[in-house]
């Protein structure tokens, strides 16, 4: 989330797309969580890991759409302004939680506090994020979106290489 909020950040979108942004990752990362809890009562693990790997795949696409397009374009090359930009980014943030939620059931945590915090903390590490990236925008515009991109995908490998290897921090 802080990542792809750089990213974002880099390609200086406007004040209301920003609001919009923060709240809409929010909600994804809520929502999401709360899906994985209800088939993680019933369905099970599958569903959870599948949607870790659809997250990673997303997310990697994002960064390679950040990235090809800054080369194409002097305009933002990823527009979440924009329905479908919207609804990819938040994608891109949010599968891995449905694969966290499917787990919840089984870790004795209260469910309110714990979506609460999760809510709370995108929301700052999204505001963070994209204030950072504005100003990495300012002033390397297209190094810094090339730069972002590539971030973004070395980062989706990196997390499918460490889910794969069972690699814990």
């Amino acid at each position: 989330m802080l990542a792809l909020s750089i990213a974002v950040g880099i390609m200086q979108v406007p004040w209301a797309s920003r609001i919009r942004l923060g709240l809409a990752f929010s909600v994804a990362e809520v929502l999401m969580q709360v899906v994985g809890y209800g088939i993680g009562t019933g369905a099970g693990r599958l569903v959870g890991t599948i949607a870790i790997y659809v997250g990673f795949i997303v997310l990697a696409g994002v960064g390679l759409f950040i990235y090809r397009d800054s080369y194409r374009s002097k305009e933002a090359p990823f527009n979440v302004a924009s329905v479908g930009g919207l609804i990819a980014a938040c994608t891109s943030i949010s599968l891995d939680s449905l694969g966290i939620g499917v787990s919840l059931p089984g870790v004795p945590l209260p469910l309110v506090p714990l979506l609460a915090t999760i809510a709370i903390s995108t929301v700052i590490f999204t505001t963070v994020g994209l204030a950072f990236g504005a100003r990495l925008g300012r002033r390397y515009k297209e190094l810094a979106e090339r730069a972002a991109g590539i971030v973004l995908i070395v980062l989706a490998i990196f997390f499918t290489v460490q889910h794969l290897l069972r690699w814990t921090v």
